[in-house]
């Protein structure tokens, strides 16, 4: 290329060259924003038996929840109803799980008592709860010592599941009256 006196040739390659340069500034910025829930390594549990979705049931206990205050007293198995805890999506790394029962206690460390009051409800009657497999030996409520709440064994952690049993109990020998009961239980896991 020839450069002649009075021609700018070479003005017009830097203005070009500049221009090229100047693309990038002009450029659109993009936010991209990231969300997640972070969960800890968990069990999901679920609950079998009743009615109910799983995380809150209602069991009854008898025949169409009715059951003879005799029973209760002699402590026959038509005043028991079973149930079971099942774990969910629970990691298999997974050696230990604890289960404390906590409730309103009644004078019986091992039966919740009656959330109902006044005329028509039942008094000194609560519910404990077993192992289906052990019936005489209730878990104590609100006890987050191991002897004393639902330590899973290693074959009920491989199975997934523990079959439990409610039993309606006379929370004062020979106090018991017939009417209404309802009680609530939570049942609170911690494992490793």
């Amino acid at each position: 290329m020839l450069f002649k006196p009075g021609k700018k040739t070479g003005l017009w390659v830097l203005s070009v060259g500049l221009m090229a340069l100047s693309f990038g500034t002009y450029a659109d910025n993009l936010d991209i924003t990231f969300t997640a829930n972070i969960r800890d390594t968990t069990c999901d549990m679920k609950i079998e038996g009743g009615s109910g979705d799983g995380s809150s049931n209602v069991i009854p206990i008898g025949t169409d929840g009715k059951v003879r205050l005799d029973y209760i007293i002699l402590k026959n198995a038509k005043a028991t109803t079973n149930f079971k805890l099942k774990m969910v999506s629970c990691p298999s790394s997974l050696t230990k799980l604890n289960t404390t029962i906590s409730g309103s206690v009644s004078p019986l460390t091992t039966a919740i008592k009656n959330s109902l009051s006044g005329e028509g409800s039942a008094e000194n009657i609560g519910v404990a709860i077993s192992r289906t497999a052990t019936p005489d030996a209730p878990f104590v409520i609100n006890s987050s010592t191991d002897t004393q709440r639902l330590v899973w064994s290693s074959g009920e952690i491989s199975a997934g599941e523990v079959s439990l049993l409610a039993t309606l109990v006379e929370t004062a020998s020979g106090q018991g009256t017939t009417g209404n009961f309802s009680g609530i239980a939570t049942f609170n896991f911690t494992y490793e």
